[in-house]
């Protein structure tokens, strides 16, 4: 292995290891895509370079993201700080010149880590954080605009193959994910895998069972098969060129699908995601072929990038190794906010059985015409699953549990996951779950309490303002927005 020795590899920081000894770090990034790999259980599609992966490394199968959008989320990986705790829980936000949001005092970055510890570091998938950085700072390969150019952030740029010879890197990259899938048969079809069509498709019990859902449903097993094939040729490249042996690669996803219940909202099927760790070097820590069941916050693998590195964790990070020995999490804590056009506050807490939601805002329904439903109201309502599924909302056909995200909120939800993985049966107001209801009412205060929650506090009128000036009137539906001039 050319790897140091453990004991030597995980002690302090790496400052005084030749470049050599030192792991590359890969983070391998898919938008909006839930676990369904066959290497997580699901059969109606092969995924054989995923499933390669897991092999290799160990798969996680209790990971959860921060939040369940992805702007927030990479806040918090690349701070491996809560959202709500560095002020960046509003997505895409601060990102206007007369409304900026700085990192609080002694945050640093993950890419700023490793370069302080001699790594060449670039992000070739997007960096999309809601705060201000000079991008100059945090990586050194890619483009390198000071400013922050447009309410998206930078594109990214870079590749190992920029990094100067014998300098190891922090490379963040992404293969597809479940984004941009209009023609997406075609397209599984032209790389010689056969499409999912939509009468193979289950039909989860929170979604009617109607052709627009199932194409929905039919383009997310899509979706998985091209990921799956773009991971195939990144492995293949990164072999070919000598560096599969000294890289650790973390494969995720920032959320989960795009399906209209799960992105944006704090659904076990928005904030469960793939996590795989492989690290051909280490294999006495990150063993092959072990298949993890703890609960894991999507945010550790900023900590654990640093100390698989053999750098320090600092201390004003919220995430953890995962490979420490001490590594366990009782609960796993997530949050959501403002939505682009939608203004919302929504906490979760997610336990080994059980997962409390806790609705801070219910004078609104829960899907409050978002941009997505706009999009597709200009473009085909038709063919729209969330149009669709509001319309059927409105003439009484749906299930009581189908139905709930455009009626009444309520304040408190509380699901079994073992026996309703659907999260369609609420037992927040059932006396024989009044305990668990109790005890996981109070972690999330404690939790609250102890990040100083940024979102209970409110928003600036240039917070407000840089939405305004985003996105038309007819979109903004909040109530918060009603008596802005």
């Amino acid at each position: 292995m050319i790897f140091l020795a453990l004991g030597v590899l995980l002690a302090g920081t790496a400052a005084a290891q030749p470049d050599t000894a030192r792991p590359n770090v890969l983070w391998i990034d898919i938008d909006d895509q839930s676990p369904w790999y066959s290497s997580y259980g699901h059969d109606l599609v092969e995924t054989p370079n995923i499933d390669a992966l897991a092999r290799e490394g160990v798969l996680f199968e209790r990971a959860y993201a921060p939040t369940p959008v992805c702007s927030p989320t990479r806040s918090s990986l690349v701070t491996g700080s809560y959202a709500i705790r560095i002020g960046a829980h509003d997505h895409r936000s601060g990102r206007v010149p007369d409304y900026r949001i700085s990192l609080p005092e002694g945050v640093v970055t993950v890419p700023e880590l490793f370069r302080a510890a001699g790594y060449e570091t670039y992000n070739a998938s997007k960096d999309d954080f809601n705060f201000v950085y000079d991008r100059t700072k945090l990586y050194t390969i890619g483009p390198k605009p000071s400013e922050i150019p447009s309410w998206k952030g930078p594109q990214g740029g870079g590749h190992w193959r920029d990094v100067s010879e014998g300098k190891p890197f922090f490379g963040q990259t992404k293969v597809a994910g479940g984004k941009n899938v209009t023609n997406i048969a075609g397209e599984v079809k032209a790389l010689g895998r056969k499409p999912v069509g939509p009468a193979d498709v289950p039909v989860p019990a929170q979604y009617p069972d109607v052709p627009q859902v199932r194409r929905h449903i039919a383009d997310h097993y899509n979706s998985i098969l091209r990921t799956d094939h773009q991971v195939g040729e990144l492995v293949a490249q990164l072999k070919a060129d000598g560096l599969w042996e000294s890289t650790v690669l973390v494969l995720f996803s920032d959320h989960g699908s795009d399906l209209p219940r799960s992105k944006e909202f704090s659904y076990d099927e928005g904030l469960r995601i793939p996590l795989i760790v492989v690290a051909p070097g280490l294999p006495e820590i990150v063993k092959p072929g072990t298949r993890r069941t703890d609960l894991v916050n999507l945010m550790d693998i900023a900590a654990t990038s640093l100390a698989l590195a053999g750098l320090d964790v600092p201390d004003f990070m919220d995430a953890r190794n995962v490979f420490g020995p001490d590594y366990h999490r009782d609960y796993v804590f997530t949050s959501a906010d403002r939505m682009s056009n939608v203004i919302d506050r929504v906490r979760s807490v997610v336990g080994p059985r059980f997962h409390y939601i806790r609705n801070f805002l219910v004078d609104r329904p829960l899907i409050n015409w978002g941009h997505r439903e706009m999009i597709d109201l200009a473009r085909d309502p038709d063919a729209s699953s969330f149009l669709t599924i509001r319309r059927l909302a409105e003439e009484g056909k749906l299930t009581p549990a189908q139905a709930a995200p455009y009626g009444q909120r309520v304040a408190e939800e509380l699901y079994d996951l073992e026996s309703d993985p659907d999260e369609v049966v609420n037992l927040a107001g059932d006396p024989a779950h009044a305990d668990v209801l109790n005890e996981m009412r109070e972690a999330l205060a404690g939790w609250i309490e102890g990040t100083d929650d940024k979102g209970q506090y409110p928003r600036s009128r240039a917070a407000m303002h840089e939405i305004t000036e985003r996105f038309a009137r007819d979109w903004l539906r909040s109530p918060e927005f009603r008596d802005l001039p």
